[in-house]
């Protein structure tokens, strides 16, 4: 049989486990059972953040295609939740995973391997000549994977990198950028097994028969797709002309590690996974001053979250005509704190942010003196205080509709935001806005066209002070239309 291209390693013993386990699963409770499994999967070159990310992403995959809508959520809230709590749990498991895999592989291999990110086509090709022709030697088994190895070097740009050991962070860091300049050479590189492979063909016709079937799709979509992929690879080859040019530089590499949390916190975000978005976000929110949790507000929480979304994606205040029948002034408009485009056009992101000033806090105890410290000190305690503490705590703030203080909860708040995220949601799914007496989106940052039905996805992000985050995720709202910027 022929692995389907989206497989990986471990898939089984995931579905499995979710099968067995049901609505009782959970991502610590896979982990825990699977490792032996999962650290035959990994390469030299993995870290301990993208594991966590990669598995992760599997995790909401397979809980998604294999329950029904509530059961997923409920498990992928618990796993989300497991995240947080147990941070230092997952950081020390997927460090003994990477321990036990150089472990078992101090000893050299005899023939060259294809790095298993970047050549999954080549592998799976590997694999059906195994299947298939059990009776090949080990040389001739050496012989196509070494072929493999050749034509991967050939389309790579990368030995100026690998020179020095002083420069293994250059060469992780190429291998991130591996899927989009390896892309063309995965085809080439199965296209070479496959005409090696074929010279053993009069074994079995339906072997021939399947290898030129893959070998015609593969030149297809090579043809096909070559004036891209040329002008690709010389984009990628100029960065990493760049990086090798700045490789003993400081400054270039905290950027790049920087880039590529960004980068893959986006990618988490857009699969329905919030945790490493909240963690990018509380590291940069500790990095401001203590003098500055007396004047931080939702504009400044809102700069700061548009920094941690790559440009291209994030439109920020997307202007909406909620309803058209009403006045300006009296809720005809509104405005989406940032709108998150996905890379395909379509499962898009919506995030409503609310802050809680600690001054709001220690107002609503009637207190009117604090200084620098006393904010510091209530922002320590509310970081590890009950969740359901946390919700319970009044604040106080300005109402400009009122025009007068308020006394409000945390929980309060919380469910407010979910409740404007839920009506945002509803107007972005009506695609454009015909005019200020419609309802939809009115935005020329934003071109909409009508598409097959996807989803629209949503998360209130509520921040109190710097230590202190939590989240709601809003149901899925269905839409006929897709969104990019313009």
């Amino acid at each position: 049989m022929s692995e389907n291209i989206d497989d990986y390693p471990g898939q089984n013993v995931l579905i499995s486990y979710l099968k067995e386990r049901g609505i009782k699963s959970s991502y610590r409770g896979f982990l825990d059972i699977s490792s032996d499994i999962i650290s035959t999967t990994i390469s030299s070159t993995d870290t301990v953040n993208n594991l966590d990310a990669i598995w992760f992403r599997h995790f909401l995959k397979e809980i998604k295609s294999l329950f029904n809508q509530e059961t997923y959520v409920e498990i992928r809230n618990k796993a989300n939740e497991e995240q947080f709590r147990f941070t230092n749990y997952f950081q020390k498991f997927w460090q003994k995973i990477i321990r036990e895999h150089k472990k078992e592989n101090l000893a050299p291999t005899l023939a060259p391997t294809v790095a298993p990110y970047s050549n999954e086509t080549s592998e799976n090709e590997t694999s059906e000549v195994l299947q298939l022709d059990s009776n090949k030697t080990n040389k001739n088994t050496e012989k196509i994977t070494f072929q493999v190895k050749q034509v991967k070097d050939d389309n790579t740009d990368n030995t100026d990198i690998e020179e020095h050991s002083s420069n293994e962070y250059w060469k992780k860091q190429n291998n991130n950028l591996a899927p989009f300049v390896t892309f063309y050479s995965n085809e080439t590189s199965a296209i070479k097994l496959s005409e090696v492979s074929q010279s053993n063909s009069n074994k079995t016709n339906k072997y021939t028969e399947k290898i030129t079937q893959q070998k015609g799709k593969l030149k297809r979509v090579r043809d096909d797709n070559a004036d891209t992929e040329n002008l690709s690879n010389e984009y990628w080859k100029k960065q990493n002309q760049i990086l090798r040019q700045n490789k003993n530089n400081l400054v270039y590499r905290h950027v790049v590690d920087d880039a590529l949390l960004i980068a893959s916190a986006y990618e988490s975000l857009i699969a329905d996974n919030i945790i490493p978005f909240i963690k990018i976000l509380k590291t940069s929110l500790l990095s401001r001053s203590r003098m500055s949790l007396s004047s931080a507000n939702e504009p400044v929480l809102q700069a700061i979250v548009e920094k941690l979304i790559p440009l291209k994606y994030c439109i920020p205040e997307l202007l909406l005509v909620m309803n058209g029948k009403k006045p300006k002034g009296s809720g005809r408009f509104g405005y989406s704190d940032i709108f998150i485009l996905s890379n395909e056009g379509n499962n898009n992101i919506i995030l409503e942010l609310k802050y809680i000033s600690l001054i709001g806090l220690i107002n609503s105890n009637q207190k009117n003196n604090f200084g620098a410290n006393e904010l510091e000190n209530l922002d320590k305690i509310l970081e590890n205080e009950n969740e359901e503490s946390v919700l319970k705590r009044s604040y106080t703030y300005w109402s400009k509709n009122d025009k007068k203080t308020n006394l409000i909860t945390i929980g309060e708040t919380l469910n407010n935001g979910l409740n404007q995220l839920n009506s945002y949601m509803k107007t972005i799914s009506k695609g454009k806005a015909i005019n200020y007496s419609s309802s939809g989106v009115f935005d020329e940052r934003v071109k909409i066209t009508k598409s097959k039905p996807n989803k629209l996805k949503g998360f209130v992000i509520l921040v109190i002070g710097f230590r202190r985050i939590l989240w709601k995720s809003a149901n899925e709202v269905t839409t006929n239309y897709i969104y990019n910027k313009i």
